[in-house]
């Protein structure tokens, strides 16, 4: 039973192998993921609503500190802005990996994902 076991585990191996190196002569790469799921806010909105500032109860200066705590680096922008029908912070922040849009919460300071800039 044991040698079955491991005549089956070399084999897939070698399977599996086969295929990873034929993709890469071929020059195919499986895609990586771009961006992370980002969650909704908790603030609804509608388009008729004018002054959008008193609906957030988190400040400019700690929607920063919360994007930098989730994604260190040089806060580049930063915009209350709405967004499907939500009324998200949305901060443009430059780290290690890239720039990157960092989205948070303007009820409860949540952090809620991130996206890649263009």
């Amino acid at each position: 039973m044991k040698i079955q076991v491991l005549l089956l585990t070399a084999f897939l191996t070698s399977v599996f192998i086969s295929i990873s190196s034929s993709y890469a002569q071929c020059g195919y790469h499986p895609p990586e993921p771009q961006a992370q799921t980002r969650q909704r806010s908790s603030v609804n909105i509608d388009d008729n609503v004018k002054d959008i500032k008193k609906l957030a109860t988190i400040t400019k200066k700690e929607a920063k500190k919360i994007a930098i705590s989730n994604y260190p680096g040089k806060v580049k922008e930063i915009k209350l802005v709405r967004e499907d029908g939500t009324l998200t912070w949305r901060l443009e922040v430059k780290g290690k990996e890239g720039q990157k849009e960092i989205f948070i919460d303007p009820a409860n300071g949540t952090f809620l994902g991130y996206g890649l800039t263009k």
